[in-house]
């Protein structure tokens, strides 16, 4: 942010304003990744759980919107995943658990980066208000100095 004391002050305050926008788009995305994480965290959890249930075990299933369903388990020994692209598969538990350790990780990583990229803009942000701030202070002790005494 070299040269920015030189900036105009409105000039500043439009970089701040997109500054401002980028952090509010980046927090939406940390959100929905950690959303994301928290899901996977879950589905780990579950298919640690399937390993000491047996088949036929009568169990409650989320719905949505605090439902249950009862539902008998029919097999434990595979899960049908998500891999993408809104293609499921039908794989071992074992596997299916690597493919959500994997996502997990991934996802964590993109959620430091999202935080690597908000203490970024965070920072030049207040850069900003700081000059600003002192643009304003230098234009006050200026105007006091020109006050007829």
């Amino acid at each position: 942010m070299a040269g920015m004391n030189e900036q105009d002050p409105r000039a500043l305050v439009m970089q701040h304003r997109e500054l401002q926008k980028r952090a509010e788009m980046i927090q939406q995305q940390i959100t929905m990744v950690k959303i994301s994480v928290d899901d996977c965290t879950k589905v780990l959890k579950t298919i640690e759980e399937l390993v000491n249930i047996e088949e036929g075990t009568e169990m409650m299933f989320p719905i949505g919107s605090g439902s249950f369903v009862y539902a008998n388990i029919g097999r434990v020994d595979r899960i049908v995943v998500d891999i993408g692209s809104g293609v499921s598969v039908e794989r071992p538990l074992k596997d299916a658990q690597e493919i959500m350790e994997k996502r997990k990780a991934e996802l964590e990583k993109a959620y430091e980066n999202m935080n690597a990229s908000m203490a970024q803009v965070s920072q030049q942000m207040q850069a900003i208000e700081a000059v600003v701030s002192r643009q304003q202070q230098e234009q006050q002790a200026q105007g006091q100095g020109q006050v007829p005494r």
